[in-house]
């Protein structure tokens, strides 16, 4: 579940980090390259990026340029399992919609993760007519000042987490580039 890797996800996001800066990243579609999970879902990501393993165990799809220091990973998980177990322990909000659970489980564990992390909500209610959030979260993981982009999705069978990270000081340059890619995310139709 969720609950735990992503936990480890920021712990992983700290050990990878670096610093430097640079100007904004372009969001010319040019740039991207469409990717994704047959069958499931796609997405378009910098045509820097290459596809690694080592980010999460529990992502189903990551990618990472080391030299530019930006890492993109996402976490599927079933949505009646996840609303099943949270309503077990008593975490689930019956008033409030999947997704807006979600988002409000995952803040919780930034803010265990991420020392004095800050959490902003983007407003954001849909992504390519799907129920989504989106958060930018900054804060300090293993010494190192990190800032991200996560948007959660909810599809009919699941409920995705695109998370997209970068050192702080490198954030101006990949913010944009982070919110186009989860704007570009579209499950597949069966």
């Amino acid at each position: 579940m969720s609950a735990t890797s992503c936990f480890d996800l920021i712990q992983k996001a700290g050990e990878a980090t670096s610093s430097g800066m640079d100007s904004s990243e372009s969001t010319s579609a040019s740039n991207y390259v469409t990717v994704g999970v047959d069958g499931s879902f796609q997405v378009d990501l910098p045509r820097h990026m290459k596809s690694t393993s080592e980010l999460n165990d529990e992502a189903v799809l990551q990618y990472a340029n080391i030299f530019k220091d930006t890492y993109f990973i996402v976490i599927q998980e079933n949505k009646s399992e996840y609303v099943e177990l949270f309503k077990q322990f008593g975490e689930y909000n019956t008033e409030l919609s999947v997704i807006e659970n979600y988002k409000n489980s995952q803040k919780e564990l930034f803010k265990e993760g991420i020392v004095n992390a800050r959490i902003q909500e983007y407003g954001l209610n849909s992504i390519n007519n799907y129920a989504a959030r989106q958060l930018k979260v900054l804060g300090e993981v293993d010494g190192t000042q990190i800032a991200y982009v996560v948007a959660f999705i909810e599809g009919d069978d699941d409920i995705f987490m695109l998370m997209n990270w970068t050192a702080k000081e490198k954030f101006n340059k990949f913010e944009n580039s982070f919110e186009y890619i989860n704007g570009t995310f579209k499950l597949m139709d069966l």
